[in-house]
């Protein structure tokens, strides 16, 4: 049981109706779990479906595998089910192994970043930090550490909120 409640279309209120309208203009499909439980509050909702820009932003920088492998590497770091099961189910959906995927020398280098900031975002060694710099320009790591930050805020929104991670379909 959720500390939010999951409410359907009928027990949502008209402002979240409206915002929930509003969201899916430009991100079609369902709500998750965690859209739903964020439409208990629409300002509420609204702060946090601002990720979506960031992601897209990072995703037309370093690539949309990329941003999924350093969601993944972070969100199993702090750690936080419903985002690690979310963003694995992304990767298993892209045809990748979300255990051991196959990946570049800048996946790579963005897991080992993810888990290392998921871990404790202060204590990020020094000769990681260097390799992001070398790696990535200022532009770029302004969006990265911009879009770890709501990372970080969305695997705590989903902890404090007690969801439960999405059951993996065995059909896929």
């Amino acid at each position: 049981m959720s500390f939010l409640p999951i409410p359907s279309d009928d027990e949502l209120s008209s402002d979240a109706i409206a915002a929930a309208n509003h969201f899916q203009d430009s991100h079609p499909g369902p709500l998750s779990d965690l859209d739903r439980a964020l439409l208990n509050n629409p300002t509420v909702f609204d702060a946090y479906v601002r990720w979506y820009g960031v992601k897209d932003e990072l995703e037309a920088l370093v690539g949309e595998r990329a941003v999924t492998l350093f969601s993944v590497a972070l969100s199993r770091a702090v750690p936080a089910p419903y985002p690690t099961a979310f963003f694995e189910g992304v990767l298993r959906d892209g045809g990748d192994d979300p255990v051991d995927p196959q990946v570049t020398e800048a996946e790579s280098l963005l897991l080992e970043w993810g888990r290392a900031v998921g871990a404790d975002p202060s204590r990020v060694p020094a000769e990681l930090i260097a390799r992001v710099e070398a790696t990535f320009k200022p532009a770029t790591r302004a969006v990265l550490a911009g879009y770890a930050g709501l990372m970080f805020a969305v695997c705590i929104f989903s902890l404090v909120a007690q969801l439960t991670p999405p059951v993996e379909d065995p059909a896929r």
